[in-house]
């Protein structure tokens, strides 16, 4: 009887833990990842020499295409008589053609000695150094394309080898071509970034779902089975695998010793006296051995990455139009009064001219964040009562419904109905994964998982961004966002698979929203909302959601690169975010941590102004303003929630330190609303730069508002010091 218990520390020490767990998953992520990469790298590489080889033909062929239409109309002219040298209006008539390709730099006609009789183009002085060369080279040749300098010469004759009447001469950027390469070069970049990630998200999901959630069982049998629990059977399944045969091994092992004890207690229950040794026995056996049913053995299989992977694609899908949703509304936007029915409301109202095209253009974003400030508390209170699982499928509708019916707006003002079904979806589903990772762990467990909501989501904001520009580049705006309604699709049906083993657990009541507005009567806690986490949210939609999209697109950036631009900010946001926290763990400088990152925006804010200035080069000076934004975010964005049980002891004890946050979390959605329409007006009022420049101001002033009146409220030292963490 004494043999189990001294092999019952060997067994333990074999126990699959969370370091077990890592080393596994980190195992065969590292090995697969070194495959991925290398392929990747290989097909862009091979993609961008496909692509090279392409592009120089394509340029000569569309100077060709163009000095052919010329040709025709010249040619004409000539055949009824006219002399070349008195056409008239040939400079005008070459002018229309300017916009027939976005690299032309010049057009000429010349004689038929070579003179030239017109140029017209923002680099015409340039066709009396590379006529010679072009003219030259025609020879025998009808037409022929060289490079001479930075410019890339069609030249076409008119007329007979012997007897020419004239050429023509078409001018291309050799620039255009480099940077059509270079765009090319980044678009395959981001691709390959953002299929690594995505293949790393789908890779978490699939190992957890094969390898570590068995394993994680396989343990848990194991280790009920050493007290006894010998009825905990995992569900039956095929043995296709070593690990499948291993639970199916365990599940007949089970199985037998079930039987046997019953076996034993029939045969006891036939004898009319049992003697007392062999009853003291079976009563020591049933007492090590117990054989009840486990109603809670399916949680075994509840796993974070059941959620983590939906979660994924449904942000990935609202974050692929963070880059182009202000172009689109731009695009699609008509004044009120042009609109049926709204117009004739807004006449009556006289609202007709009051509303300006910058602001209906930021409506969209204001109306999507109002709706998910004002769906979340609703969200978490049905996500408690009906599971996490059936609210992420009841999100899923509105969402998919309102990405699909953005797609196909008719204007600015219908697509207001459809941002707000997807800001209902959005919440839902948030709130709903949220729930069900809380609810699968306790402790510090709770914690890991709540690290496992911040990654996925920020993995999919950079993702998204970039790959979302890229797709509106090639298909256009309404066909991504058809695209995003595919992904909501997608996201509902592994959530509808595999969270279904989540199982509501029942939480201890939780204090009225009115009742945690008291929390507010704190002078400290108030100060951080209005000076800290209400600017931070200002600058955020105002300056890179709304302001960024259409600044950028009025200096000629292309939709990739705004794609990429907006990618920066995630990616620095991330690197600030794990800095500040491990500052702030370090050494307690939560209020120091959030005033310079309100001076860090204020400064990064400041960096367009240079460009005018001639002081820095606009392509230099763009990334380095939004990546520092980026950081500044992260940075005060980490220890914001850190410090709340500091400056409010007694209203954490009171409310729970959970309602706080939410509560810092809906009132800080006051300046995801004002950010836009604060944008707008200030546009409007001052153009771009010094509308980026005044938002900075803001954020600097209120960063330095918040450090005075903290320092002034506080009756002993602030939390920045570590006596206090």
């Amino acid at each position: 009887m004494n043999a189990p218990d001294n092999r019952e520390p060997e067994l333990r020490s074999t126990t699959f833990d969370s370091r077990s767990e890592r080393r596994v998953t980190g195992g065969l992520l590292a090995l697969v990842l070194v495959v991925l990469v290398g392929s990747a790298l290989w097909v862009s590489q091979q993609a961008l020499t496909i692509f090279n080889d392409m592009l120089l033909p394509q340029f000569d062929q569309d100077g060709e295409i163009i000095a052919e239409r010329l040709a025709v109309e010249i040619d004409r002219a000539l055949s009824l008589g006219i002399p070349l040298d008195e056409l008239r209006g040939t400079e005008d008539f070459l002018e229309s053609y300017l916009d027939q390709h976005s690299a032309l730099i010049y057009l000429a006609l010349a004689d038929s000695n070579g003179d030239i009789l017109a140029a017209v183009g923002p680099n015409a002085g340039l066709v009396a150094e590379t006529s010679q060369a072009g003219l030259g080279a025609i020879g025998d040749n009808r037409l022929v394309s060289l490079s001479v300098d930075q410019v890339r010469e069609t030249a076409l004759r008119i007329g007979s080898a012997q007897d020419p009447a004239a050429f023509i001469l078409v001018g291309l950027n050799k620039q255009f071509a480099q940077s059509q390469i270079s765009d090319m070069r980044w678009d395959i970049v981001v691709v390959l970034v953002v299929s690594l990630l995505v293949a790393l998200e789908v890779l978490v999901f699939l190992i957890d779902r094969t390898i570590v959630t068995p394993l994680r069982l396989i343990d848990r049998i194991k280790q009920r089975a050493l007290h006894g629990e010998w009825t905990v059977r995992p569900r039956r399944r095929e043995a296709s695998d070593e690990i499948g045969a291993t639970l199916s091994t365990i599940d007949r092992l089970g199985h037998e010793v079930s039987d046997t004890l019953l076996r034993i207690d029939r045969k006891l229950a036939r004898l009319t006296r049992v003697p007392p040794a062999i009853a003291e026995r079976v009563d020591g056996l049933h007492r090590r051995v117990r054989l009840y049913v486990d109603e809670g053995q399916d949680n075994a299989l509840q796993s974070r990455a059941n959620a983590r992977l939906p979660l994924f694609l449904f942000v990935f899908a609202e974050e692929l139009s963070r880059s182009f949703l202000p172009l689109y509304a731009e695009q699609i936007y008509r004044p009120i009064v042009d609109v049926p029915y709204l117009g004739a409301i807004a006449s009556a109202l006289g609202l007709g001219n009051t509303l300006s095209a910058e602001i209906v253009i930021g409506l969209p974003i204001i109306v999507f964040m109002a709706a998910v400030a004002i769906a979340t508390p609703f969200g978490g209170a049905w996500v408690s009562r009906f599971g996490s699982r059936t609210m992420f499928l009841v999100g899923a509708i509105p969402a998919a419904v309102g990405y699909l019916g953005t797609a196909f707006a008719v204007s600015t003002y219908d697509m207001l109905f459809w941002r707000l079904l997807s800001a209902i979806g959005y919440a839902l589903i948030t709130i709903a994964c949220q729930g069900y990772l809380a609810n699968i762990g306790s402790g510090s467990g709770r914690a890991r998982n709540m690290a496992v909501y911040v990654a996925a989501v920020t993995t999919a904001v950079i993702c998204g961004s970039a790959i979302g520009a890229v797709l509106a580049d090639r298909f256009g705006f309404r066909a991504t966002f058809v695209i995003s309604a595919g992904f909501v699709v997608l996201a509902s049906t592994l959530a509808s698979r595999y969270m279904r083993q989540y199982q509501a657990t029942r939480v201890s009541a939780q204090p009225r929203i009115h009742t945690q507005f008291r929390a507010l009567a704190n002078p400290r806690f108030l100060a951080l909302i209005i000076f800290a986490a209400i600017p931070a949210k200002i600058a955020l939609t105002g300056f890179l959601f709304f302001m960024i999209p259409l600044f950028l697109n009025s200096i000629d950036f292309t939709q990739p690169a705004i794609g990429r631009m907006i990618m920066i900010y995630g990616i620095l946001m991330l690197v600030g975010t794990q800095l500040g926290a491990r500052i702030h763990d370090r050494s307690g400088y939560g209020l120091a941590l959030i005033a310079v990152g309100g001076l860090l925006t204020g400064i990064a804010l400041a960096g367009p102004g240079l460009i005018d200035s001639g002081m820095i080069d606009l392509d230099l000076m763009i990334p380095i303003t939004i990546g520092l934004f980026g950081l500044a975010q992260g940075v005060a964005s980490a220890p914001m929630l850190a410090i709340i049980p500091h400056i409010c002891p007694a209203e954490t004890k009171n409310f729970g330190l959970t309602s706080l946050v939410a509560l810092l979390r809906l009132t800080e959605r006051i300046g995801s609303v004002v950010g836009p329409f604060l944008a707008a007006f200030l546009v409007v009022g001052l153009g771009y730069v010094a509308a980026i420049a005044t938002i900075g101001i803001i954020s600097a002033a209120t960063a330095v508002i918040f450090v005075v009146v903290t320092v002034a409220l506080s009756t002993r030292k602030l939390p920045d010091t570590k006596e206090v963490d």
